[in-house]
């Protein structure tokens, strides 16, 4: 059986993005990018956590993140403060400019969903987020092998 999942997957992945980023410069919101976004989106959901996490969450290199953490500091989006759990580690906490994006860019992530779904019933939505997450898991699984 030939199959195309990956192909598909990445080719979402790539066209999502594109228009993720046309929205944010339509609605005004230039302070960050996709990239940055995903960044903004893990520390909106749980503030002050280690580079390391952000990296495996977000699947950026870690020599990348440092690079875009780097430039989110100079915009006033996040400040890195050592850990008090392990002195040569720091964690990554939300100023009150990248707090104050989160309502901001639910406009556009609500937006984004509205473009993604279109056409989709929510059993459907269900059912492909569902495949995804095993996918997720099957990768996650196999990616140290």
């Amino acid at each position: 059986m030939k199959t195309e999942g990956g192909y598909l997957i990445g080719r979402a992945k790539f066209l999502s993005g594109r228009k993720l980023n046309k929205l944010f410069s339509e609605y005004g919101l230039t302070e960050f990018n996709g990239e940055q976004g995903k960044i903004l989106y893990y520390l909106w959901k749980k503030d002050g956590l280690s580079s390391t996490s952000i990296s495996l969450k977000t699947g950026l290199a870690i020599n990348t993140l440092t690079n875009m953490l780097d430039k989110m500091e100079k915009e006033d989006l996040i400040y890195r403060k050592q850990s008090t759990k392990d002195k040569r580690k720091k964690n990554v906490f939300l100023t009150d400019k990248g707090k104050f994006l989160e309502s901001k860019s639910k406009i556009v992530t609500d937006k984004m969903d509205e473009i993604f779904y279109k056409g989709f019933s929510e059993s459907e939505i269900e059912m492909f987020e569902n495949m995804l997450r095993k996918i997720i898991v099957n990768m996650e699984d196999g990616y140290d092998k």
